[in-house]
């Protein structure tokens, strides 16, 4: 058996530690350090702080205090053994909350490393930047950092150039500087992954997490979440691991699953409490104080907010302190007297200046410390500079994409002052504002609004639709409690409605009842009766038969095609569609843009892209798709439409061919839609022969292509998108389309059938032919189905199509 080298030995195990191996290389650099300590000190020792280094990441700080304050072992007192000492100390007293003695281990390391010229100068640079950071000195923190990069590429250092790349993006959140931040975090991402340092890749993956979560893609951050954690458990870092534990239950939190939320903080608090993490430990007790404020369990809140606090002050964490003592302050509202709420409110707020994503909370929750003091004019106030703050951070955010999901930061805001507002009998004034914070994203990309809103600006409900010649139905839904407002020429009325979850919940059950295609009015469903009756019925007297109505909805309504709910009349049940003309729209605002009386004698075009090459993707033909494209076809003269099928349908032809020319444009392919990523949603195509991968026209793609047309029509499943964001509803390629400037978009809410729709469409064109408008000729086409004997009469085959209003 030959010597064993120990520099050899020494970069295997570092490379198990930067490779994401930590259980692996800690057992390792241990066994080394005690076989070397008889043979060779100098090797001993830097395999001790190799040791030390991992613990570190691994959250170990007692571990590792207890490894390098082993008095048996004589420590250099100069050169990068000692700077490598003094900092892994430093961050384990900081890590512990014993600030005073990891401020001395640190100086010691700058002053170790300027004397001697070290090229640890990046991990001294690095170290005292975390400490900054931890006392929330951001400025201070990102400097260091960027030190840290510069010298990290200096010395060619490639993991630490990741970390400090990653740590950047970091505070760029916590700066609440979001593009920036994903920006930074995309690029930590993608060199972490270049040079195998798995550990940096796994907490870039949870930071992004971080930063969908404070946009407000709750859904996309859990993800995130999950994958970092799941990550983080294989490579060993368990401080990383309760961190995105935690963060995935504030992710069940915000998403409405408390019980699976709680769960989340309890498994992270029982790892947090095993390794003494302190600051962590507080971060979780505030969030399960929130949840249990939450359920109105007040006194299990408080204890777990004192434990925060407690926590926080021991780590020296400023934020989490603030986190926890706003908690604090909120329970004070509740208490009988109250009076030292306003207090602590004020002091938590004034602590939480530069940072907005908390001053929105606290001042929403000034103002309902003010009404229930019944203190009016203030309660105004705090509202009014709530949703500012929060507007004013909306405007920061420049990215489109990420701009989409904000809004659900800002949701609550506006549900809290429109419920004030209809407390006080300012019924039009509380419509006024929910509409506002609709469909933000789609009217500033359409260039309808350029700054934040406000209440001030005119807006006529009851003269847009008196323009439309319709009914206006405007759905809120709130967890306690869901508002309807109903507009027509010459009234407004406001009607109460049951919580979102019991909505929804028949919601849901319909929808399923309609995808197994039941013939939902022969078997009378219960849900389809209980929808109508609920949410459409408390105004009937308002909607007479053969009325237009836009309906504008909200939350789990998204997914509802209002046509379908079953209306009790005279002798029988039937289908609502076969008394209204229905369309869907996103905002009042919007609508006020609608041309109620758009020409049915404008020089008709058409551009027909589809029945595409399906070789070499894994969607199979449309067998339906050649009879469909001939049934369109006949509609139009040969002079007035340009057909891309087979090899043509290519994704790129779209752009090249100028939509914005068309008056119709009509896809018939396959269509999926992205819930994490909307704008992922895409129709499949014919992929060209030079780029076989490419074979998708992407909604992100489709937005940036102005279009004209009087009508876009999606002839695909899904067309209308999966996921609803708070205030900009149901976003897929319907909204790209809409949001490129289409006047009207037909999308479908499920998979269509290959077989029936080729009818539907044949019948929708014959009506528009014959000059009927997108509304009409398509509740016609439904009809004609509706009423057939066969099995096309059931919903499932019909409704899956709705039209969607655009500008």
């Amino acid at each position: 058996m030959g010597i064993e080298d120990p520099a050899a030995t020494f970069e295997h195990i570092r490379s198990d530690f930067l490779h994401g191996s930590l259980d692996v290389a800690q057992a390792e650099a241990e066994e080394a350090r005690e076989r070397f300590a008889s043979r060779d000190a100098n090797w001993s020792m830097k395999f001790r702080l190799l040791e030390g280094e991992i613990l570190t990441y691994q959250g170990r700080r007692t571990d590792v205090l207890h490894l390098l304050d082993d008095k048996t072992v004589s420590y250099p007192d100069t050169g990068d053994a000692a700077i490598q000492r003094d900092l892994l100390c430093g961050l384990a007293h900081a890590g512990l909350g014993q600030s005073q003695q990891s401020d001395q281990e640190l100086r010691q390391a700058r002053v170790l490393c300027d004397l001697s010229n070290s090229h640890l100068d990046g991990e001294v640079f690095n170290a005292e930047a975390r400490i900054q950071l931890n006392r929330n000195n951001l400025t201070a923190a990102s400097d260091l950092y960027r030190k840290s990069l510069q010298a990290a590429r200096g010395h060619a250092d490639a993991f630490l150039e990741a970390s400090d790349l990653l740590n950047l993006g970091y505070v760029a959140l916590q700066m609440e500087h979001y593009d920036e931040a994903v920006a930074l975090l995309q690029e930590a991402t993608k060199f972490a992954r270049s040079v195998q340092a798995r550990q940096v890749t796994e907490a870039a993956m949870g930071d992004m997490g971080d930063a969908f979560y404070r946009l407000g893609d709750y859904e996309k951050a859990l993800s995130n979440f999950q994958a970092a954690e799941k990550e983080a458990r294989e490579i060993g870092t368990t401080s990383a691991q309760v961190v995105w534990l935690w963060e995935a239950g504030s992710s069940y939190y915000k998403l409405g699953d408390l019980k699976e939320a709680k769960t989340c903080y309890e498994r992270a608090l029982k790892s947090a409490t095993a390794i003494n993490a302190t600051d962590q430990i507080s971060d979780i007790e505030t969030q399960l104080a929130l949840l249990y404020f939450q359920e109105g369990q007040f006194d299990s809140a408080k204890i777990q907010s004192d434990e925060a606090v407690r926590a926080a002050n021991l780590s020296g964490d400023k934020g989490a302190e603030i986190d926890a003592k706003f908690v604090q302050a909120l329970l004070a509202i509740h208490q009988p007297n109250g009076q030292d709420a306003e207090r602590m409110l004020m002091e938590v707020y004034e602590s939480a200046e530069g940072a907005p994503y908390v001053r929105w909370q606290i001042e929403d929750g000034l103002a309902k410390y003010f009404t229930v003091r019944q203190n009016q004019k203030q309660a105004e106030i705090w509202y009014r500079r709530s949703i500012q703050t929060f507007e004013d951070k909306r405007n920061e955010v420049t990215d489109e994409e990420l701009k989409l999901p904000f809004f659900a930061n800002g949701n609550d805001l506006y549900r809290d002052y429109a419920s004030f507002l209809i407390a006080s009998h300012r019924e039009d004034e509380a419509l006024k504002l929910l509409d506002l914070g609709r469909a933000r994203t789609l009217a500033e990309g359409l260039g309808t609004r350029k700054n934040s809103p406000t209440l001030r600006e005119v807006m006529n409900p009851q003269a847009i639709a008196r323009k439309l010649n319709a009914v206006i139905l405007f759905y809120s839904l709130g967890s306690e409690k869901s508002y309807l407002w109903a507009i027509t020429a010459t009234h407004t009325s406001l009607f109460l409605l049951p919580k979102e979850q019991e909505i929804e919940s028949h919601v849901q059950t319909y929808q399923k009842a309609i995808l197994r295609s039941s013939d939902a009015l022969r078997e009378a469903n219960v849900d389809g009766r209980y929808l109508y009756d609920t949410i459409v019925a408390p105004a009937a007297s308002m909607i007479p038969d053969g009325a237009k109505v836009f309906i504008i909805p909200d939350g789990g309504l998204n997914g509802l095609n209002f046509e379908t709910l079953l209306k009790p009349g005279v002798g029988k049940l039937h289908y609502w569609i076969e008394d209204v003309t229905l369309t869907n729209a996103n905002s009042i605002r919007l609508l006020s843009k609608v041309d109620s009386v758009s020409s049915s004698n404008e020089a008709d075009n058409l551009l027909l892209i589809g029945n595409p090459v399906s070789s070499g993707t894994e969607y199979e033909s449309l067998r339906n798709a050649p009879a469909e494209v001939d049934e369109i076809k006949r509609h139009f003269t040969v002079d007035r439409e340009t057909v891309l099928t087979q090899a043509e349908a290519v994704p790129s032809a779209y752009g090249t061919v100028r939509p914005d020319r068309f008056e119709y444009i009509h896809f018939v392919a396959h269509g999926t839609a992205s819930r994490l990523s909307p704008l992922d949603s895409a129709v499949v195509l014919s992929a060209s022969t030079a780029h076989p991968e490419e074979y998708k026209l992407y909604a992100r793609e489709i937005v940036h292509h102005p279009l004209h047309a009087r009508l876009v029509t999606i002839s695909s499943c899904y067309g209308s998108g999966l996921r609803a964001y708070a205030g900009e509803e149901l976003v897929g390629l319907s909204w790209a389309f809409l949001r490129a400037g289409a006047h009207n978009v037909i999308g479908a809410l499920w998979e269509v059938n290959d077989a029936s729709t080729p009818q539907l469409m044949d019948r929708l064109y014959g009506g528009l032919e014959s000059g009927s408008k997108p509304d009409e000729a398509l509740r016609t086409a439904k009809l004609a189905m509706m009423r057939s004997d066969g099995v096309t009469r059931k919903p499932m085959y019909w409704a899956a199509f709705q039209l969607y209003a655009g500008s």
